[in-house]
């Protein structure tokens, strides 16, 4: 400030006090900013880095999230005639160029796919899809990811099981599911990682999902908003393949930031080419695909499990661990779960919290209140009762002994054996009149679950997961 300005200001002491607070305010606003992360995701820029990138010992940390694609407002009435796109509105669409969602499917897969197209990729306009064959269903091409690959592939015995679906579906003949078209799953995923940058190189984000995985699409655009593209991130759920490195598990799906693309197929470098021995002596592709990023980038995996859970939704658990990390992927999810699982989502009661494994349980448990006692009910309780407890004398012992139990969330009475889980899982029916399961309403009650068709999540935030670096 120059001695001339500053006379002038001294006269006037009412502006001379507010120039003086605005310099102060600059000064720690300037302050303020020096101290944040240099990285800004992209899909939000000037919005500061999540804790995700932070070095502490955490395992967890809290970071408030917008929704991206809440339950509807007003939704249809659930009919079987209701459109897909009817159940899309809402969905981000300016999001499209910035996140790609690549479907890996196979000829033997017709149902599941068909099913995926109608529900979860319904809202997808950009949708890549690549297949062991070229057809065109439901409006969307099926690229045949297998088409290019060099003729080397032919040497292995696996290999043969894609000219035999090709001549069979010349002939007009039906592909069904197999033992051998499972084998050949294994040589997609070096050539789709391949296709999917030649194609839309200008992503941001790559998303992997197969024909039964049901992915959250919220639960993915509030992780990835606070992430920063140009990253090395390579993130899924863990898996141990060889020479005890992890991969992303493809059950789970998986994701690929764009700064690892560049990396590992910005060089026009083909991953079927430089890696096809591997993959031709490993038994998977998601294994594979796992090794040629570490050897070419050097990139561990990201493992973010259980949101990526890849788990069944007989399977999936919830405690209080997990009862607020967001839930972003199941697997083998069968094309009538996938229906059902995809309207509920769509039609439960609007708000904008985040969808976590707790916010599940109001699809899979919506009956158990009513009946929290199950006869030919298996629900995988896996802890069992010391020889000589009293909880195996009767069904009514085990569940007598689950409720004086602190940790016992269900239990499982099956052949006189009394079994406890410290968590909740739905399980399964089985043929044996004589086995029973339950839950402890009471305990869950406890954690945040209440029976109201009007309710949303419990969890207003997420509990979200720092990446363990396998």
């Amino acid at each position: 400030m120059t001695p001339s300005l500053m006379t002038r200001l001294l006269r006037k002491p009412k502006i001379a006090i507010v120039t003086v607070f605005v310099l102060i305010f600059f000064s720690i606003l300037m302050s303020f900013n020096s101290g944040l992360p240099t990285t800004i995701p992209t899909l939000f820029p000037g919005l500061a880095a999540s804790p995700y990138y932070s070095k502490d010992e955490s395992h967890y940390y809290s970071w408030k999230t917008p929704s991206f694609f809440p339950p509807l407002k007003s939704p249809p009435p659930r009919t079987p005639k209701t459109k897909a796109a009817e159940l899309c509105g809402g969905f981000p669409t300016h999001l499209k160029d910035s996140i790609q969602v690549i479907l890996k499917t196979g000829a033997g897969e017709s149902a599941k796919t068909k099913a995926h197209i109608s529900t979860v990729t319904s809202c997808i306009s950009n949708l890549l899809i690549f297949s062991d064959l070229e057809e065109q269903v439901k409006g969307h091409r099926f690229i045949d990811i297998l088409a290019d690959l060099p003729s080397s592939y032919n040497d292995s015995p696996d290999f043969a099981t894609y000219s035999a679906q090709k001549q069979a579906h010349s002939e007009g003949n039906a592909i069904g599911y197999s033992a051998d078209g499972w084998k050949l799953d294994r040589f997609k995923f070096l050539p789709m990682v391949d296709k999917a940058y030649e194609m839309r190189p200008d992503a941001e984000w790559y998303v992997f999902i197969e024909a039964d995985v049901y992915y959250f699409w919220d639960t993915l655009f509030r992780l990835l908003h606070q992430l920063d593209p140009s990253k090395i991130h390579y993130m899924g759920s863990p898996a141990p393949g060889a020479d005890g490195n992890f991969f992303a598990y493809g059950g789970a799906g998986f994701v690929l930031s764009r700064g690892l693309m560049q990396q590992l197929v910005g060089d026009s470098t083909r991953l079927s080419i430089l890696y096809g021995e591997y993959v031709k002596n490993d038994c998977c592709g998601d294994a594979a695909l796992g090794y040629a990023i570490r050897n070419k980038t050097g990139a561990p995996l990201e493992a973010l499990y259980p949101t990526f859970a890849g788990d069944e939704l007989i399977g999936l658990k919830v405690d209080a661990e997990r009862w607020c990390i967001p839930l972003l992927a199941l697997h083998r999810v069968s094309p009538e779960q996938m229906t059902s699982l995809w309207e509920w989502e769509r039609t439960r009661p609007y708000n904008q919290y985040p969808l976590t494994h707790s916010t599940i349980l109001d699809f899979t448990f919506s009956n158990i209140p009513d009946s929290p006692v199950r006869a030919s009910w298996d629900n995988l309780s896996p802890d069992v009762q010391p020889d000589g407890s009293a909880a195996h004398i009767s069904a009514s012992a085990c569940a007598e002994s689950c409720a004086t139990n602190r940790l016992c969330l269900q239990y499982s009475y099956m052949a006189r054996v009394c079994k406890f889980g410290n968590f909740i899982q739905l399980g399964r029916p089985i043929s044996d009149a004589d086995s029973l399961s339950g839950w402890d309403m009471k305990k869950m009650a406890r954690l945040g679950y209440q029976k109201d068709p009007r309710k949303s999540s419990s969890c207003k935030h997420a509990t979200w997961l720092k990446p363990e670096i396998r």
